[in-house]
């Protein structure tokens, strides 16, 4: 009896010692306290649990059997692997997160990306307070995303985006279909998914969990709705629309205007978000799309980037190494979307032909087109991601969704 207890008493002094450990070691981020105390509960009762439990069946003359152990092994042995693998994530993550800008290949990236699939993600929270420290310093999400008319008021010379020698006057008829105020002014957003349209969502199953999300994010008015909910969900709360979808699909809103009322009913009264002012050939097709949805008294509402934050934006990435001419619309969501919200998952962004098995994939989750020729450097802005998702700023959907996990513990990258 004396032998037993102090080998028990051995066993509880190395298990605090590694814990006291594993926090000098990881000063900023500790080890998950939860994770630590159930391994080291399941070490001990793996070993004295059986006699444990065989003395209290004599006691009541119960016959043994060893299911509890069974149970007991199993789920050990599923914690011992999953604390073997969390060095190896650890060093993954920080390559990734560490990485230039110059990969060596689309296959290197891809094979990284196989093994990040092994790892669980887990949100570091001084890295995202951080990082929107650092958006709102440069670009002011909240007052200054939209052109409204607080911040625009009548008389103001609009300059465009990608014509900085262009300049467009506000004038009382103009102002007047600008909000008052930023719809975002004052809201606070737990959690927000920013998706894309690439084909890495198509038999994703991501859609459920897309809808889980507190505020959702769509990209240049994609279809929805049928086949689709299941891979991409049915939620929104603000879509962009870009132009050249308008021109496009609804001959720029000079004959029949009631298809493009209509086709915008799925997404219920989300916000419709146009680039009016990034270009002056958008104004009046921007225009023409508020006049159009107040004609049929639609539910959605129209809004307008303002210029003066893009070129602030893409300074901002700019002095993060993103070296591209154009911001897509994509990394400019999930800007705000970073700004606004204290956790930030994003699906459906992949410049890749093929997925991480080497099977070739559309452009789009909606059709079987091939990728166009890469305007936005897409390539550049999803390594970005990347490797703030290896530093626990954003998720990035990578592959198929799967249910969520129950454990009470969750690996973090160092």
């Amino acid at each position: 009896m004396v032998h037993q207890c102090v080998v028990r008493t051995v066993l509880i002094s190395c298990g605090v010692c590694i814990f006291l450990f594993g926090i000098l070691v990881n000063f900023e981020e500790p080890l998950n306290y939860r994770y630590m105390v159930q391994l080291s509960k399941l070490k001990l009762n793996y070993m004295f649990g059986s006699r444990s439990q065989a003395n209290q069946n004599e006691s009541l003359d119960v016959p043994t059997d060893c299911s509890s152990c069974e149970s007991t092994s199993q789920r050990l042995k599923s914690l011992f692997l999953l604390e073997d693998k969390r060095p190896a994530c650890e060093k993954l993550y920080n390559r990734i997160a560490s990485a230039s800008n110059q990969w060596r290949s689309e296959e290197d990236v891809l094979r990284n990306i196989a093994k990040i699939h092994q790892c669980k993600w887990g949100k570091q929270k001084r890295a995202v307070e951080n990082f929107r420290w650092e958006l709102r310093k440069c670009c002011r999400t909240l007052s200054g995303s939209f052109v409204t008319q607080r911040n625009t008021p009548v008389g103001t010379e609009l300059f465009y985006e990608a014509e900085p020698k262009k300049k467009i006057k506000i004038t009382p008829s103009i102002f007047a279909i600008f909000p008052k105020d930023s719809p975002f002014r004052g809201r606070s957003i737990q959690r927000c998914a920013v998706v894309g349209n690439a084909g890495i969502l198509h038999n994703s199953s991501c859609g459920a969990e897309i809808d889980q999300a507190d505020f959702v994010f769509r990209c240049n008015l994609p279809p929805m709705g049928g086949n689709f909910t299941k891979d991409v969900g049915s939620k929104t709360h603000l879509v962009t629309a870009n132009p050249k979808v308008i021109i496009e699909r609804y001959a720029e809103l000079h004959k029949r205007r009631k298809p493009f009322a209509n086709t915008l009913v799925i997404y219920n009264d989300a916000l419709l978000l146009f680039p009016a002012f990034y270009h002056s050939k958008n104004t009046a097709l921007s225009f023409r799309a508020h006049y159009t949805l107040q004609d049929f008294k639609s539910k959605q509402r129209v809004i307008f980037f303002n210029p003066i934050y893009l070129k602030h934006l893409a300074h901002f990435w700019l002095s993060k190494g993103m070296q591209v001419q154009n911001l897509s619309t994509g990394i400019t969501v999930a800007s705000m979307a970073m700004e606004l919200c204290s956790e930030v998952w994003i699906y459906g962004f992949w410049p890749f032909g093929k997925n991480t098995e080497g099977e070739l994939m559309s452009h789009h989750y909606f059709d079987s087109l091939l990728a166009e020729p890469d305007l936005h450097s897409t390539s550049n802005e999803f390594y970005q991601l990347l490797r703030m998702h290896s530093k626990g700023i954003v998720k990035l959907q990578m592959g198929q969704c799967e249910a969520e996990e129950t454990d009470e513990f969750t690996l973090k990258p160092g």
